[in-house]
């Protein structure tokens, strides 16, 4: 008989060799008094981050081929294996922080029977660009909060990098396989339009940022476009996505002049200022060319 667990922990991977130990570390060192399982989904690994989980026996390893993988497919994998009645999903490239990552998530789950999914605040790397620190700040602060329906087009109303939900829940509201990004926007769409309720959890922290090239952020971005429902129709998206995207760029590069100019970290220097300066530019650039791009070809 299988022993009854109250979390299952899904973590995909597929080259994580760098950074998955440090996560199944983070996770194992984790203080609950919740029962939990480890599930890790591989999808055609070429590194050696298989050799790094097999140092950890609890783990269950999960192998799928590189085409199998989708956002929203391979956590419905997981969800379907996860002998928990909550699923934690977990990106390989996140740190959970400190010991209490896990059981605020959880608490916040077992307080409100309408809250669906709880997400963990994101704290940037060292080196993370300073546009996206300014980002993760706005999005994800100090304060706790719930989001209801009328927050549907909140730019940030739940991110999978590190998030739970309940079982139940997602077996009337499961992922969307199909999806090509942000199968957690979209699921988090689907659940607030439901009735239920969404929580931040900023007491549940990890380490997760990116520093992406701009061919990055520009594809990235056009996968994003392609996956949101923001226009019904191309024509629409054609016509009133231009000025959408140039008063993003405005808006957003002005901002982060601002906040670069003015920070007081004393470590950077006017150069190193000049410079983030201009990847902020060029970065915010690429990104909303690139959901104009994916919103006009979805």
């Amino acid at each position: 008989m299988n022993k009854i667990i109250d979390i299952s922990i899904v973590i995909p991977t597929k080259n994580e060799a760098s950074n998955i130990g440090r996560c199944l570390k983070s996770v194992y060192s984790q203080e609950t008094p919740f029962s939990f399982e480890v599930i890790v989904i591989d999808s055609g690994s070429r590194d050696r981050t298989l050799q790094v989980v097999k140092r950890y026996p609890k783990v269950r390893l999960e192998q799928i081929e590189p085409q199998d993988f989708g956002h929203g497919k391979t956590r419905n994998m997981g969800a379907r294996l996860a002998r928990g009645r909550y699923v934690v999903f977990l990106n390989a490239d996140a740190f959970p922080i400190g010991k209490k990552w896990l059981e605020p998530m959880i608490l916040d789950l077992e307080e409100d029977k309408n809250t669906a999914g709880v997400f963990s605040r994101h704290i940037p790397r060292k080196k993370c660009h300073l546009y996206m620190v300014r980002d993760l700040e706005s999005s994800m602060g100090e304060k706790r909060r719930t989001l209801e329906g009328t927050d549907s087009y909140n730019p940030m109303i739940f991110s999978t990098v590190s998030a739970a939900i309940r079982k139940d829940t997602w077996l009337k509201i499961p992922f969307d396989d199909d999806i090509l990004i942000a199968e957690d926007q979209d699921w988090g769409w689907k659940v607030l339009e439901k009735g239920y309720n969404i929580a931040y959890e900023p007491d549940s922290q990890v380490f997760h940022s990116h520093n992406y090239k701009f061919s990055e952020m520009f594809r990235v971005k056009k996968m994003v476009g392609r996956s949101t429902r923001r226009f019904r129709s191309r024509l629409k998206a054609l016509f009133v996505g231009i000025p959408l995207i140039m008063g993003g760029i405005v808006v957003k590069s002005w901002q982060d002049l601002i906040y670069i100019c003015t920070n007081n970290n004393k470590e950077l220097s006017l150069g190193c200022k000049i410079k983030e300066c201009f990847i902020a530019i060029k970065s915010r650039i690429a990104g909303f060319l690139g959901h104009y791009t994916g919103w006009v070809t979805r």
